[in-house]
């Protein structure tokens, strides 16, 4: 079982000896964990009454049963189940992820631990003990970037292990050909387009299509990759190479008043590896497809390139979220040919 570390700032402190006491005494005991249970991006909440009966309650939903970023429509980031600590045994103790928030009068503020796999692998648990409703909502009000993460990044890393096992291997052909990278993607992928340095393969579906595309960028504008060029780069190349049908249409990235919708940041994957992440919309330019898309740039010093991933989705009538999610953990698995 894998334990992280903690992080102490101002009033919070990130501690949680009794959770990681149990977790020692089940590493001794080498006791063999079962399969963790749920569906893709679903939260387990074990909750006391005497917080979930304030306005804490309305935190709690804001932060778990928040719009995932970069949809064309609202989504929570999780689907959440609640219960009381009473209820709390049996099958819900292998679900996959699992906050559990107590009221504790001996905590001067909030604590807060995380730990992974303790009942079943894999598994993400963090537990939050508050002091009184305010603490609480303090807490959630500054971390709840930091909480939503844990549980996202399990959910990214469940995927991609997935992907690892069953994946398309005509994808993964195709892009050692042409860029010498691997990548494992959905396995329902049928169809394929090989570009100048541009590969994209499709589900070929009416509904919950999803995409995948990669391209390569100079490394010299990796130093503006955080800004409109790397906007301006992406058009570029979906119009060369994913026109529709007309002279017309092509792929472009969806701009109102004159700016991209998009969401741009840098972010470290969890092998240690910097890329560049972008998530926004796409459209087709004077028609009525559209849908979600999320790209990882690479930086490739090897070749004077930046090879980037992307995976963009069209379901107009399902929802998006997991879609989304599963694509994400693709890109992930892109490197090197024989890493």
């Amino acid at each position: 079982m894998k334990r992280n570390g903690f992080f102490r700032t101002g009033w919070l402190v990130m501690v949680l000896a009794a959770l990681m006491s149990a977790c020692d005494g089940q590493e001794k005991k080498k006791v063999s964990l079962g399969a963790s249970q749920g569906l893709p991006g679903e939260l387990l909440l074990i909750v006391d009454p005497s917080l979930w009966n304030t306005d804490a309650r309305d935190s709690l939903e804001s932060v778990f049963q928040g719009s995932m970023p970069a949809l064309p429509q609202n989504e929570p980031v999780f689907r959440m189940m609640r219960i009381f600590p009473e209820n709390y045994s049996g099958r819900f103790s292998m679900m996959r992820n699992i906050v559990e928030v107590r009221e504790d009068p001996k905590v001067k503020e909030v604590e807060m631990g995380v730990a992974y796999n303790v009942k079943a692998v894999p598994q993400v648990y963090v537990s939050v003990k508050a002091r009184d409703a305010a603490a609480l909502n303090r807490f959630l009000s500054e971390y709840r970037d930091r909480l939503t993460g844990y549980f996202v990044e399990g959910e990214l890393r469940w995927e991609a292990d997935r992907l690892k096992r069953k994946y398309s291997k005509m994808v993964d052909d195709a892009s050692r050909e042409i860029f010498g990278w691997s990548v494992k993607t959905p396995s329902e992928i049928r169809s394929m387009k090989k570009g100048e340095d541009f590969l994209w393969a499709s589900t070929d579906r009416l509904d919950q299509d999803m995409n995948y595309v990669c391209y390569s960028v100079p490394l010299a504008d990796s130093a503006k990759m955080l800004t409109a060029r790397w906007v301006e780069l992406r058009d570029s190349a979906m119009k060369r190479n994913i026109p529709g049908s007309t002279p017309e249409n092509w792929m472009t990235t969806t701009y109102e008043n004159d700016e991209p919708l998009v969401m741009q940041r840098r972010v470290e994957l969890p092998d240690g590896r910097k890329v560049y992440e972008m998530r926004g919309l796409w459209e087709m330019r004077k028609g009525a497809l559209g849908g979600p898309f999320v790209s990882l740039a690479y930086p490739d010093s090897a070749h004077g390139r930046m090879l980037v991933a992307e995976g963009f989705i069209y379901s107009p009538k399902s929802k998006k979220r997991d879609l989304v999610r599963r694509m994400e953990a693709a890109l992930r698995t892109l490197m090197p040919a024989g890493k």
